[in-house]
């Protein structure tokens, strides 16, 4: 009778310890793969895997003890290893003859356990993920949300049950925007995107969300699912990246290179609006001292009312930036002559000429140069337009202060003739050479480094100091081009003083822009394991004007170019109240010493008092000094009798060429010495 059962029945003498299986049905056979006349006689304790459940054993044999029936889930293994998931029910019953038996039940329960298990799972997954899970009914009304929901919106199980999802609505968001996201779910079966919502709070939720559709078996919708995650300050955080990457921090106008980037777009369109273009140079006469005497604070709190002023002069249209210190640029658009540029100007003269009343209840006035350049060619570059009004500011400069000066207009911008075409040309071509003006050890009298200084070997006109283009490559796209060039030969001049058995070190001025971009510490990474010193073969120069927007951030990428072999030296040191602050938070080797407080060292008590306190506070701080502007014996012997460590100037030797560097500092017999 018991073959004739569709589930495995197994009869065991409950007499014996080993509990020997008497008799099993064919289920039993099919369930467990063993055929009777293999395991009668047998411990039913073969079905029991190596890891066998302690506890559900316990249970059996206290309830066997107890003769009372028990059911129990365990995992069972079959004839071929394979295990499964078995509810086990088992009696115990006693015959006429007074014989006791277990008899057992079994049945495969494996799917059962599986999808228990998944259930089990996916509960574990909805209470503890730190998504938001929200999910609704076919009518979009919510029927269950998971803790994380209420941890990023505020609202309770409680409070958002039976309500719909529209609860969270910030009213950024218009119908269509609602109709598309449903008309996605129903195409695709999902929508994914970002989602403005609102908290409980009132505050702003920014959600990056995807809402899925759940189908029953005739492929009607009975739910739909919407995870979402918190992306607020991520987003926050973007916005206000790409608004750094576009505008000035301190006054909110363009930054040179998104200015840059707009004026290209304007300039494409002079194609078909048949106007012109002007470009404004602007750079205050007189901040210096207002920075020296009041602050960095008010020198910034009269650049951002300086912005305010240039915006209220200026249309929708145009386009005003901060080139960085003092420096403004405007784009005039639209216009039919470059007389409308002439009239702003003028305008902006008599605004920025009014004094400004700073916090402090301190007036201050400051003047401005201004160099206007005019174009109606669309083909004209963005950055040969910003350098020749740039280079009409440096005439404007040379006039006087609050003058007007106008560049040459619309052709002369890109031909060869124009000032910084020739300078790009004679950067490409190598035209820009470095000479090398010794610096002496005052201790032992012995050449320990040299400056690096750009001269321009002019086909016609010879060397060319550094005022004929200098400007010119710092304010346009040569800037960085040239930066990594200068770091490179730098340190090709130091490597063959190294491999000369001489160590010099080679100083070179580094610009705002190139430290505050930190892309010169690729160059001078490159540069270090290139010719693999072992020495520091750097010295970084920071000008001591130099207005850094971050100088918590100049100063980490100042210590990671020490870390990469270079050192840092604050250039023009005591010309400016900015030396005090440098000189203690950024990692300095060395302070320059300004050649003016060099120069009357030795006739001047006030200044040799000066000098002296300035070598005991940068011994103090663990700096060297260095003494440029070196023009006399006497100021030499001065410099050393105030414990002053290094100098250069005339007086030991002028800048030279790199090959007369070489010959006299590291190749002589006498190499190293002044002599």
């Amino acid at each position: 009778m018991l073959d004739t059962l569709d589930i495995a029945v197994s009869i065991a003498n409950g007499e014996d310890s080993e509990c020997p299986l008497v008799h099993v049905n064919r289920a039993f056979e099919t369930l467990t793969g063993y055929r009777r006349q293999e395991i009668l006689g047998r411990s039913c304790r073969l079905l029991q895997p190596q890891s066998v459940d302690q506890h559900a054993i316990d249970i059996i044999r206290r309830a066997i003890r107890q003769h009372r029936p028990v059911t129990v889930t365990l995992e069972t293994r079959r004839k071929d290893g394979s295990l499964f998931w078995n509810e086990l029910s088992l009696s115990s019953f006693t015959d006429i003859r007074g014989h006791h038996y277990l008899i057992g039940i079994q049945r495969d329960i494996s799917e059962r356990v599986r999808a228990h298990r998944q259930m089990e799972l996916t509960e574990a997954v909805f209470r503890n993920t730190h998504d938001g899970i929200l999910v609704t009914d076919a009518d979009k009304n919510i029927i269950d949300i998971n803790p994380a929901f209420t941890d990023l919106t505020g609202y309770t199980r409680h409070e958002v049950l039976g309500h719909k999802p529209s609860l969270l609505s910030s009213g950024k968001h218009d119908r269509a925007f609602y109709q598309h996201m449903f008309a996605t779910v129903a195409e695709q079966g999902y929508w994914s995107g970002d989602i403005w919502n609102t908290r409980k709070d009132g505050s702003q939720l920014i959600e990056n969300a995807t809402i899925s559709a759940i189908h029953d078996d005739q492929g009607q919708v009975i739910n739909y699912v919407a995870v979402f995650r918190d992306i607020t300050q991520r987003r926050l955080n973007q916005s206000r990246l790409e608004r750094l990457a576009s505008y000035d921090p301190l006054t909110g106008l363009f930054n040179r290179e998104h200015f840059s980037i707009l004026l290209e777009r304007q300039l494409e369109n002079l194609e078909f609006t048949r106007t012109g273009l002007a470009i404004l140079f602007l750079d205050l006469d007189d901040f210096k001292p207002i920075n020296d005497t009041y602050g960095h604070a008010s020198g910034d709190e009269l650049l951002i009312e300086i912005s305010r002023r240039l915006k209220r002069l200026m249309r929708s249209n145009d386009l005003t930036a901060r080139f960085g210190g003092d420096e403004f640029v405007i784009a005039l658009t639209g216009l039919g002559t470059a007389d409308k540029a002439a009239k702003v100007s003028g305008k902006i003269l008599d605004d920025i000429t009014a004094p400004f009343a700073l916090d402090n209840g301190d007036a201050v006035q400051v003047s401005v140069s201004i160099g206007i350049t005019f174009t109606n060619d669309h083909q004209v570059g963005a950055a040969a337009l910003i350098d020749a009004a740039d280079s009409a500011m440096y005439d404007a400069k040379q006039q006087g202060k609050n003058c007007i000066a106008h560049a040459p207009t619309v052709h002369t911008i890109d031909t060869s003739q124009d000032v910084y075409q020739q300078v790009k040309q004679a950067f490409d071509t190598g035209q820009i050479e470095l000479f090398f003006q010794p610096i002496l050890n005052l201790d032992n009298g012995r050449i320990v480094g040299a400056e690096a200084l750009a001269r321009w070997r002019h086909p016609t006109q010879g060397i060319l100091g550094p005022r004929h283009f200098m400007h010119l490559i710092t304010h346009s796209s040569l800037s960085l081009p040239y930066g990594e060039w200068l770091i490179e030969e730098a340190g090709r001049v130091a490597a063959r003083c190294h491999l000369a058995h001489h160590p010099l070190y080679i100083g070179i001025n580094l610009s705002q822009d190139h430290i505050e971009t930190g892309t010169f510490l690729d160059t001078l990474a490159a540069t270090y394991q290139r010719h693999a010193f072992q020495a520091p073969f750097l010295s970084l120069e920071v000008l001591e004007s130099t207005h850094f927007h971050d100088l918590d951030l100049a100063a980490n990428l100042l210590q990671e170019a020490r870390e990469l072999g270079a050192m840092i030296a604050l250039d023009d040191f005591g010309s400016g109240i900015s030396s005090i602050t440098y000189a203690s938070q950024l990692p300095l080797s060395t302070v320059k010493v300004d050649r003016i407080a060099t120069c009357y060292v030795e006739t001047r008590r006030d200044r040799h008092q000066f000098l002296s306190g300035i070598v005991a506070m940068s011994h103090a701080m663990q700096r060297q000094v260095l003494a440029e502007g070196v023009e006399s014996a006497g100021q030499l012997n001065a410099l050393r009798t105030l414990g002053c460590d290094l100098a250069q100037g005339f007086h030991i030797a002028p800048p030279m060429p790199e090959s007369e560097f070489m010959a006299r500092y590291v190749l002589s017999s006498d190499a190293g010495t002044t002599s």
